[in-house]
């Protein structure tokens, strides 16, 4: 797994957000950056995201379609 390639997908689908998480969301996102740091497969990072959707929209302000280009950028690095 190319660890850059998916550090700036994941950055560059924040970016696009409208909103930068709150001081109670700002703990749990550190955790999920902290998990998504540990992934050693593209799988891995696909399933932090799947699971911790409704956090990421909230917290940075992006609606679902962009999660999902996000992860279809995500699972072409696997080919």
């Amino acid at each position: 797994m190319n660890k850059d390639a998916v550090t700036k997908i994941i950055e560059a689908a924040l970016r696009g957000g409208d909103k930068s998480p709150g001081l109670f969301d700002l703990p749990k996102v550190m955790l999920l950056k902290a998990e998504l740091q540990a992934c050693t497969s593209i799988n891995d990072v696909l399933a932090i995201i799947d699971t911790h959707r409704a956090l990421i929209s909230k917290a940075f302000g992006l609606s679902g379609a962009v999660i999902e280009e996000t992860m279809r950028k995500l699972k072409a690095l696997e080919k």
